[in-house]
Order: structure tokens, then C-alpha cells, then sequence
């Protein structure tokens, strides 16, 4: 039936007959075909994007431009569809310019309801996947758990009933004894009640986790001391659970005597969070082999229990989100997404991946990669202040917490709810290792500091130039995980060298590394502000990367970019200028030639 179309007559048919013939997938195209046919030149739907518009779909392929359009109307369901070059600007070519924009506007919007569907899908696999994993854990986890109480109550409290019964036998047959046995039988029963207490203990749901420790703590042979607050009280679930992680801890910590006492750090953003030190002789790999079940039901729970040592110490972290069940995550407008190429180019190799997968366990690694590029750019703001107000296109996570290594390892990880973040604004500074881990991550993440009189203003460029990114920095980093996944396929599978051309040809990737580059002070030194700002570190908008004011006229921005063209060329050229110079210099060229107005 497509045939059919494609070999209509010279002057197009009417929109509708397309439209019954086309696939649903080619509908743009073969819109946009016919109308060509009919004007006998070109056309195109586009979109605005910060330089113009940008062209999601045309006839013939590739056209990159349509500023010297003859004709023009706007789509319903977004963006506009040009005629260029046409050999017919008659009555009969305007009227099937008119039809056909009103009938690209079901197409646009069919397109994104059915990105919408196969990003809905792409989670619930995923969900299903994740549900059949947790509850796995937790069918282990409560086997775990059974046999901990079976033991704790047959091994412990049954050999120190045989002792009591000894005892009364011997007070029964001689009458010596008897205040030894009800000493026994005294510690028989304490050491009921903390099997008990570790079961229910009775003072949590009445004052809550931090309370029921404390009075777990009082009937340890080691010292324990407690700080910070877990803030307001949260469900039932999570505080035993947290409660049942955290003690777990201190009774292995705090287990014997000792002069030096053992710490409980409280604290609180999105989670509950203790911290659990103590100077002894055990390494991390003995906390991990004694938390082994705890580390499991922390995480059927949706938090995380790690294990390690550092300064001499033992410590154990527990961190339990406030929000069991996982929220529905945030997509980006499919709209904003199309305006740019090179998303559209990763967005096609992450379908050809999929399909290359297809049937294989490998599919569902493309399938996260392919949910993740829906989702709209991750801004971390880390510090305590007035949580910022949403921004269309960012979406912004707040924690108060310290920048320290592990607060970035967390920021790098690619699930998590405080993974997959693209850029990190701090209220103040953070720590040397902080830094060393966001640059050492393969993901490129974006780091700003602002004291408090400077927040507001760094908060909006930040997110501003977030939002015109989003779909560069997503594709960049799905490009960053392809790059991974493709060696899972055969040697000579072509997605292999499509994924790496990309990665090595697109002009706007090359911008992120040089914004890096120069955040790093590896290159142009002496030149980083001005480079930065061409780069839109300071404004995405062509006037504010060339240094304009809002009212420059277009003659101001073409001789300011050519005035850059021409600096960064002879900067370039220049005897003394290193490698790594020359090559920013060619990225910021090609830059200011593309702030050029057509």
C-alpha cells in the first residue's frame, strides 16, 4: 500500500489519501514527500530550537535549514511545516500546504503518544524485572529470618533452661542451691525479653527508632553514644526496618566490652540515615559477612547498608528512603527531545540495539538505557536552603547531606534514587574527594559552586542552560553506556562503529568535554571566561554566548561571531599554542560559525 503512495502522480494527492495509506511510523515522511511532489520543490517539519529551527523530518532527507522557506504553517501539535524551492506557489500548492499541516498534526502527536507508549513499556518490563528480583530476596530474607529466631530461642534460651532445671534438681534432691538456680532462671528471662525486644521492641512504635536503640544500647557491655535526629516520624515499616539494620549493627559492634564506645550518627533528607562507628580489629569483609541478612532485607526495603573501614574504625551506614514504593519517573517533553539531531541519531541506534538484542538477556540493559533517555536532565543541589522551584525540562534533586566521596559515588551511580545526576550545584564547598570522584566517573557531571548571594543567579543559568542541553547531555550519556554494550555484539556488527562515530563526530558533545576541560583548567588558561561563555556556560542564548546585551541587533551578532571566528583561529595558528589548545580552538571556531545568522 506504501508502494502505492510513493508512486503517486506528479502534484500529490490529497493529505487524507496519505494518511489512509501510510504506515503510522512513515506518516510524517510520506506527508511530507506528497507535499513536496506537489510544489515540485522541498519541504520540511520543524521545530524551534535556541538557533532557529531545527528539522525532525524532510523531504528529501537531510535538509539541515529552512531559512530561505517559501512557504510556512503551523502544526497543530507543535512546530511548523515549510515548503522551500517550490516550482508551484499556486492557489492549489498553498491549499495542500494548509492540508498538510492540519494533517502532520495527528501525525506529531501519534508520534509522541507512541514514544510515550514505548517508554511506558520499557518501564513496566523493567518494574516487572525489578519485582520478580525483590521478591526473590525477600522469600530469602524471610527464610533468614525465621531460622535467625529459631536459633536465637532454641540455642540460647533452651541451653540456659537445661541449666536451670539442672539446678533445681540439685536444689530438689540436697536443698543447696536454690538462690544459684533463680539467679539463673533471672538471666533465663533477660535473655528472653531481648530475643523478644529484637522481635517487637516495645518502645518503637510508641517514640519511635532512635529511642528503642538507645534502650537496646543501655543493655550492651560497650558504650554507645548517639547524635543528630531523624526528624518527623515516618511509617511503620520503615522504622522497624531501619531500626532492625541499626541494631543489627551496634549488637555486633557493641557486643563486648570495650573502653572505647561506639557512635551512632543520626540524619535525615530523603531517608533515614545512621552511621554506626567503632575502633576494633574487624575489616570490612567481617561486617559484610556478619550483616550478610541485613544487608538483604535493607534492600528488599529499597535502601542500602554498606560496610567498611576507615581511620581504624569499623563503620556501617544505613540508609533507608523515606519512599518505599518506587515514583513514577519523570519524562522529558518528546517534542523538546526531537529538536535536536544528534539525540534523534543516539535515540535510532538505541533502537537498533534493542532489536539487535531482541530475545536476549543483553535487551534489557538497551531497554534502561533507552528509559533513561526519556527522562529529563538530573540537577543535584546540594546543601541546606529553600528548595528551588521547579523548571520545565530539569529535574531537580535536593540533598542535604555532606559532599563527600561517598555522596558522588551516589550522584554517579546509574540507578538509585539519587543516581543518573548530570550536574551538581553546591551551597558550599565540598570536599577535595568530592571533586576527584565526579571527574573520575565515566558520565560527564557538571560541578557549581555558589555561595548564598550568588545561588539564585548560578541556580538559573545553570538550569536554563540544563534544559536547552537536556537532550545533548541525554544522548551523551547513552552514547557513554552503548559504548559498553556493543561489545556484547559480534565483532563486526555496524552498530559498533555507529556508535563510536558518534561519539567522535558530534559537535555538541565535543562542547561538553571542552566545558569540562576548561572547568579543570587544562586548557586555554587565561581565556577560560571567554571560551566558557561561547560555550554557553554564562546563557545559552546566541547573544549571551558572543557577550551581547538582549537588544543587539542581528548586524551586532554577525560581526561579534565573525570577530570570534577570527580570534580563536589566530589563537589556534598561533607558534606557541599546544595541542590541546588548537583543538578547543577548532571546537569554539565551529561554535561561533554556528551562532552565525542565516
Amino acid at each position: 500500500m506504501t508502494g502505492q503512495v510513493l508512486r503517486r502522480r506528479r502534484g500529490g494527492v490529497a493529505p487524507y489519501e496519505v494518511a489512509a495509506a501510510a504506515p503510522a511510523e512513515e506518516l510524517t515522511a510520506a506527508l511530507l514527500r506528497n507535499l513536496a511532489d506537489g510544489v515540485g520543490g522541498q519541504a520540511a517539519y520543524a521545530v524551534p530550537a535556541d538557533r532557529g529551527h531545527a528539522v525532525v523530518e524532510s523531504w528529501p532527507p537531510g535538509l539541515t535549514s529552512v531559512a530561505d522557506a517559501a512557504g510556512v504553517r503551523p502544526v497543530a501539535g507543535g512546530g511548523s511545516v515549510f515548503v522551500l524551492a517550490p516550482a508551484r506557489q499556486d492557489d492549489a500548492a498553498g491549499a495542500l500546504l494548509h492540508d498538510t499541516a492540519v494533517w502532520l498534526g495527528p501525525a506529531v502527536r501519534l508520534a509522541r503518544q507512541r514514544t510515550e507508549h514505548d517508554t511506558a513499556e520499557l518501564r513496566a518490563r523493567r518494574l516487572r524485572g525489578e519485582l520478580a528480583t525483590a521478591r526473590a530476596r525477600l522469600d530469602r530474607v524471610r527464610d533468614l529470618e525465621r531460622h535467625r529466631l529459631v536459633r536465637a530461642i532454641t540455642a540460647t534460651t533452651l541451653r540456659d533452661l537445661a541449666a536451670v532445671r539442672e539446678r533445681l534438681r540439685a536444689a530438689a534432691t540436697d536443698g543447696s542451691g536454690l538462690d544459684v538456680a533463680r539467679d539463673a532462671l533471672d538471666e533465663l528471662i533477660d535473655g528472653f525479653r531481648v530475643v523478644v525486644r529484637g522481635v517487637f521492641p516495645a518502645m518503637l512504635p510508641d517514640r519511635g527508632p532512635r529511642a528503642a536503640l538507645e534502650e537496646l544500647a543501655a543493655t550492651l557491655p560497650r558504650p554507645v553514644t548517639f547524635a543528630g535526629d531523624l526528624g518527623r516520624r515516618v511509617g511503620w515499616q520503615l522504622e522497624s526496618g531501619f531500626y532492625h539494620a541499626v541494631a543489627a549493627a551496634l549488637n555486633l559492634l557493641a557486643g563486648e566490652d570495650s573502653p572505647h564506645p561506639v557512635t551512632v550518627t543520626f540524619g535525615r533528607d530523603d531517608a533515614l540515615r545512621a552511621s554506626v562507628r567503632a575502633e576494633g580489629p574487624l575489616t570490612a569483609a567481617d561486617l559484610r559477612h556478619a550483616l550478610v541478612q541485613d544487608v538483604d532485607r535493607v534492600a528488599v526495603l529499597g535502601g542500602d547498608m554498606a560496610c567498611g573501614v576507615a581511620d581504624g574504625a569499623a563503620v556501617v551506614t544505613v540508609r533507608l528512603a523515606e519512599r518505599i514504593e518506587a515514583a513514577t519517573p519523570a519524562v522529558a517533553d518528546p517534542a523538546v527531545l526531537e529538536r535536536c539531531a544528534v539525540y534523534r541519531q543516539v535515540r535510532d541506534l538505541v533502537r537498533q540495539g534493542q532489536d539487535a538484542t531482541e530475545g536476549r538477556p543483553e535487551r534489557a540493559a538497551w531497554d534502561a538505557v533507552a528509559e533513561r533517555l526519556t527522562m529529563p536532565v538530573r540537577l543535584a543541589v546540594v546543601g541546606k536552603g529553600e528548595p528551588p522551584h521547579a523548571v520545565p525540562g530539569v529535574s531537580v534533586l535536593v540533598v542535604d547531606a555532606q559532599a563527600d566521596r561517598a555522596l558522588a559515588e551516589e550522584f554517579l551511580a546509574e540507578h538509585g534514587p539519587r543516581g543518573g545526576v548530570a550536574a551538581v550545584l553546591c551551597r558550599t564547598a565540598p570536599a577535595p574527594e568530592f571533586r576527584t570522584a565526579l571527574r573520575g566517573g565515566r558520565h560527564r557531571v557538571a560541578l557549581t559552586e555558589a555561595e548564598q548571594g550568588e545561588f539564585a543567579s548560578r541556580l538559573k543559568v545553570l538550569t536554563t542552560a540544563l534544559a536547552l542541553r537536556g537532550p545533548v547531555i541525554a544522548a551523551r550519556r547513552a552514547v557513554t553506556a552503548m559504548t559498553d554494550l556493543v561489545r556484547a555484539l559480534p565483532p563486526d556488527h555496524r552498530l559498533r562503529w555507529a556508535v563510536d562515530r558518534v561519539g567522535v563526530d558530534a559537535h555538541e558533545f565535543a562542547e561538553l568535554d571542552l566545558l569540562d576541560d576548561l572547568a579543570r583548567g587544562g586548557v586555554l588558561r587565561g581565556l577560560t571566561v571567554v571560551a566558557a561563555r561561547l560555550l554557553g556556560a554564562e546563557g545559552m542564548a546566541v547573544r549571551d554566548r558572543l557577550g551581547l546585551p538582549p537588544t543587539a541587533t542581528d548586524d551586532e551578532v554577525t560581526t561579534a561571531a565573525r570577530a570570534a571566528i577570527t580570534r580563536w583561529r589566530a589563537h589556534g595558528a598561533h607558534p606557541a599554542a599546544g595541542g590541546r589548545d588548537r583543538a578547543a580552538c577548532e571546537v569554539l571556531v565551529r561554535t561561533a560559525e554556528g551562532l552565525l545568522p542565516h
